[in-house]
């Protein structure tokens, strides 16, 4: 009987020992099996691209990010888009010739920004697995490059004579002069690029990212938020003339504030 309590208190003895062993070790075995580990070690960088939608306009864009440790990265990116006016109404020419292209009434620049940008991407919950869904936030700031560019119309005008006849005339588009009865449409979108003017801003934005690409490596989904553009003066997209005539009294904006929702594709890289 001794020798049987001697041997279970050995055997007692080896298994407490593997015991403390293994909870020794379990936080280093805990730390090789992290994925987000494995994103620490496996990649250095991402770049990727898409198009964005927002509430005053669209564009597309384009963002570097490096990462700097397992959930952070530090951002640069690039990006184009259309500004509109919320007063802009698409109008059909009164003859209904569907040859006429449609026009917004009223408009007398399109305005264009182009963002430079530095900022921060923390991830908040990273993938799992190849079919998880990886979620963090983002912030941006920089430059805001805006331009505007007249909008020139087809104007109908009569011939001199006996027998009038109707000709078309492109002209820059002149609330004083043109009217909804007297435009035949849209002229040709390369018109007023050489007459481009220059507005500097500043922007930033903040947004929730969502990557649920099938693969760790890979980057698709979307991200949505919130951006403000300021410039140092009211962009003259609509003409006042036609704005003063609307009964909420709406005028040109120096600053704007649009939600807005980016569609994006890109990849992620290693070391090497």
């Amino acid at each position: 009987m001794p020798f049987i309590v001697l041997l279970l208190d050995s055997s007692l003895r080896k298994l407490i020992f593997i015991s403390v062993l293994v909870s020794l070790n379990l936080p280093l075995i805990a730390q090789r099996s992290e994925p987000i580990d494995g994103l620490q070690v496996l990649y250095k960088k991402e770049a990727y691209g898409g198009i964005s939608l927002n509430m005053n306009g669209y564009g597309g864009f384009f963002t570097y990010g490096k990462y700097k440790g397992a959930y952070k990265l530090n951002l640069l990116s690039l990006d184009f888009n259309f500004v509109k006016h919320e007063k802009e109404t698409k109008t059909y020419n009164q003859l209904q010739d569907p040859n006429a292209r449609s026009y917004f009434y009223g408009k007398e620049n399109n305005f264009y920004t182009i963002r430079t940008a530095f900022g921060r991407k923390n991830i908040l919950t990273p993938k799992l697995r190849n079919k998880g869904v990886q979620i963090g936030y983002s912030w941006q700031v920089g430059p805001s490059f805006g331009f505007t560019k007249p909008v020139y119309l087809e104007i109908i005008y009569l011939t001199e004579g006996p027998i009038s006849q109707p000709y078309l005339q492109v002209e820059k588009f002149d609330p004083d002069k043109h009217y909804i009865d007297n435009i035949y449409g849209r002229a040709s979108g390369l018109r007023g690029f050489s007459e481009l003017k220059f507005h500097p801003g500043l922007f930033g934005k903040f947004a929730f990212n969502f990557d649920y690409s099938n693969d760790k490596q890979g980057l698709k989904g979307i991200e949505t938020g919130l951006a403000l553009d300021a410039f140092t003066q009211r962009i003259p997209i609509m003409a006042p003339k036609i704005l003063d005539d609307k009964m909420d009294n709406p005028r040109n904006h120096q600053f704007f504030v649009s939600a807005y929702i980016n569609f994006f594709i890109g990849n992620k890289f290693d070391k090497k």
